[in-house]
């Protein structure tokens, strides 16, 4: 006896079952709710109307209705399938799996409940269970894409990428369509380090799904990974608009414009993460990263201290909390971090580059180089380890690798210089002597410029047309002593470089003509000359019978999260107080920026004279810092522009640095302890002279010397 009265019944449940398959369940439930409650019974309407309710979401009222189908038919394995994905829907997995498991004793062959089987057995922590529930599914249906595809995500889960990847394509090859396998095997690809394949299947899964957040999300991470930092921003924009409620989603999002140095903008993605999920270590984490790139140091330390709390297991925010540690000066507080991290991971790529660093302040630049050289083993992509390899490289006078691990500058996080986009190609070593005009970009600042210009002299040896751009403040200089060259301002740069083929950083020059320590003989003994009207008036107002006249400079101005380098660069002024009592010395401030109250304590030390041209710009005016610098005798300075000013025009200097390793590769010396790009500059370090006081005395003895 039929269920449903009538002879329209079994049309109503063949639309009902077409609205369920072509995507309408909301019709399908408006066609059967009517007639179950009407006259209830009918195994099929129950199992169809269970599916409807299963496809709006509505999975309890699902539930009761597969059990209503089991009553009047107890022992049908699809309303056992069925009522198994309502009840892992719910959460009630063990319960589910018991239902595929009672439809497969019942339809061995049922290969939709194998398939159902190895999920459910997967996600109880049965992975080997998993995979032969998946297989039998493969056995009865050998090009099924979704038994292919979930075997893949097992694999992937247990690090068994190269499997992976394999069942990927066959779930592929069986459904070219399939934009979520597109999407994983996007990510196996990259687990293996196939970068630029995986970019191509996520491009895939877009086109398929224009609308996958997670593509887009990932999509964005593997062209940052490839250095194409903006356009992943962009995708990750993408990803958020789609699925704002995701918190790895805007973490991912973070990530990408921190990479950009949009710091405020990642702050706002991490704490969105952080409100839909609190306890989301990993974005505490990076929360702290880019707190610290806004020089925010305590809320960085309590951010990344809140990500140890939750997940003390977790590396990265050990090294990170090193690192902030490190810039404060507490050598001993980052290095136990460091080592924290390495005991969690060995093969941690940041704690190993950044334990190196520190071993290579506190002179064992061979032990760092090891560890520079273990965290490469373990990340060879890690552009940090390598860009602080080649530096100690460079210090080592291996200058030829050195030189070529120092482009990766530009592929730091966050970068240490940035890649600017010429249309022109850059300029390669066998282009010498074919004609090309080259355009030599600026890429750091005023002291960089200096030294990097000093290789200019070279190329106009080699007959090599170039155009050279500078910081407008030292243009003066460089048209008065290289009237031949030329020379064009930041702000004008596009005009000076139009007729250029080609380009190279100006940083990038050694890598072209000092690639060995013998090559560094040919670096000029004074790049610029003074202004000699400027310098003589100068001279005059300076000079005084049996004394000389020495410039000092003891200060560099570092961003707040370069501290740790600032200290290496920074003397006291009063630690220039015995030089300044000198009957036979006149002391001359060449210090710019806002030194009052430091020169107003320093007057009232007993007997100290220190003389100031006030009416000179220590900033802008470098063209009368020039001269002002051509009218001393000898120059003493830390580490900071004076020194490059100094060595550029060739006048006797003494560079102090505390310790034995120098705070920039430019300050290494041999023997002599002559500085290899300013032959006029002597460097004053050693490791017996480890603070101020001791080195400030060194350059009085080296003064009368």
């Amino acid at each position: 006896m039929s269920v449903f009265p009538g002879p329209g019944a079994g049309d109503l449940l063949a639309r009902a079952r077409g609205a369920i398959q072509s995507g309408r369940p909301a019709e399908a439930e408006a066609l059967l709710a009517p007639a179950v409650a009407a006259a209830p019974g009918n195994p099929d309407a129950h199992l169809l109307l269970g599916l409807a309710l299963a496809g709006l979401g509505r999975l309890p009222e699902s539930l009761a209705q597969f059990d209503r189908a089991l009553q009047a038919r107890p022992d049908h394995p699809i309303t056992l399938h069925n009522r198994a994905q309502s009840l892992a829907g719910l959460g009630r997995v063990a319960e589910a799996k018991a239902d595929v498991e009672r439809a497969l004793a019942l339809a061995p062959d049922f290969d939709a409940a194998w398939l159902a089987l190895g999920s459910f057995t997967a996600a109880l922590g049965d992975a080997p269970g998993a995979e032969r529930a998946y297989r039998r599914a493969l056995a009865l249906k050998a090009t099924n894409p979704a038994a292919h595809y979930n075997l893949a995500l097992l694999f992937q889960g247990q690090g068994r990428i190269e499997e992976a990847i394999a069942a990927y394509r066959k779930a592929l090859a069986a459904n070219p369509g399939f934009a979520a396998a597109h999407n994983n095997l996007g990510n196996a690809l990259r687990q293996s380090g196939r970068t630029p394949e995986a970019v191509a299947h996520y491009a895939e899964a877009l086109r398929l799904d224009p609308r996958m957040a997670d593509a887009y999300s990932n999509y964005g991470l593997a062209l940052q990974d490839l250095g194409r930092i903006t356009e992943a921003a962009a995708l990750l924009e993408r990803a958020a608009a789609l699925k704002p409620d995701s918190a790895p989603v805007l973490n991912n999002l973070g990530i990408a414009l921190f990479g950009v140095n949009r710091f405020v903008e990642a702050e706002t993605a991490y704490r969105g993460a952080l409100a839909l999920e609190p306890r989301f270590f990993e974005a505490h984490n990076n929360l702290g990263n880019t707190l610290s790139g806004q020089g925010r140091e305590e809320e960085a330390m309590a951010a990344y201290r809140e990500s140890i709390a939750i997940s003390p297991d977790y590396a990265d925010a050990h090294s990170n909390l090193g690192l902030m540690l490190q810039e404060r000066g507490d050598v001993d507080g980052a290095i136990a971090c460091y080592e924290r991290a390495l005991a969690l991971r060995p093969d941690h790529s940041d704690a190993l580059t950044n334990e190196g660093y520190l071993l290579q302040e506190k002179g064992r630049r061979r032990d760092a180089m090891a560890l520079y050289r273990r965290a490469l083993e373990a990340n060879p992509r890690s552009a940090r380890a390598a860009y602080n390899l080649g530096l100690a490289q460079l210090c080592e006078f291996e200058f030829e690798e050195g030189w070529e691990r120092c482009e990766l500058r530009y592929y730091t996080s966050p970068p240490v210089a940035v890649l600017r986009p010429f249309a022109m190609p850059t300029f390669k070593p066998e282009e010498w002597g074919k004609g090309h005009a080259l355009a030599v970009w600026r890429e750091q600042g005023i002291g960089d410029q200096l030294l990097y210009a000093t290789l200019l002299p070279e190329l106009e040896e080699r007959s090599q047309p170039f155009v050279f751009e500078v910081d407008e403040r030292l243009i003066p200089a460089f048209a008065r002593s290289h009237p031949g060259w030329k020379v064009t301002s930041t702000r004008e740069y596009e005009a000076g470089f139009a007729g250029c083929d080609r380009q190279i950083s100006a940083a990038s020059l050694p890598r072209l003509v000092r690639r060995t320590l013998e090559s560094f003989d040919r670096q000029p003994q004074a790049l610029l000359r003074a202004d000699p009207v400027r310098s003589a008036a100068y001279r005059a107002r300076l000079a005084a019978p049996r004394r000389r006249v020495v410039g000092i400079s003891w200060r560099s101005f570092q961003p707040k999260a370069r501290g740790f380098l600032q200290r290496k660069k920074t003397a006291p002024l009063a630690a220039f107080a015995d030089l300044a009592r000198r009957p036979d010395l006149t002391l001359l401030d060449l210090q710019y920026g806002d030194t009052a109250a430091e020169r107003e304590a320093f007057a009232r030390e007993p007997g100290v004279r220190l003389a100031r041209l006030e009416e000179l710009d220590l900033f802008n005016d470098i063209d009368g810092v020039l001269a002002a610098v051509e009218a001393c005798d000898a120059i003493v300075t830390t580490s900071n522009v004076a020194a490059h000013y100094a060595g550029a025009l060739g006048k006797r200097t003494l560079l102090l640095y505390p310790g034995d390793n120098p705070p920039f590769h430019y300050w290494s010396t041999d023997a002599s302890g002559r500085c290899l790009w300013y032959p006029s500059v002597r460097i004053v370090t050693g490791r017996d002279l480890h603070d101020w006081p001791r080195l400030l005395a060194r350059a009085h003895e080296l003064l009368d010397a």
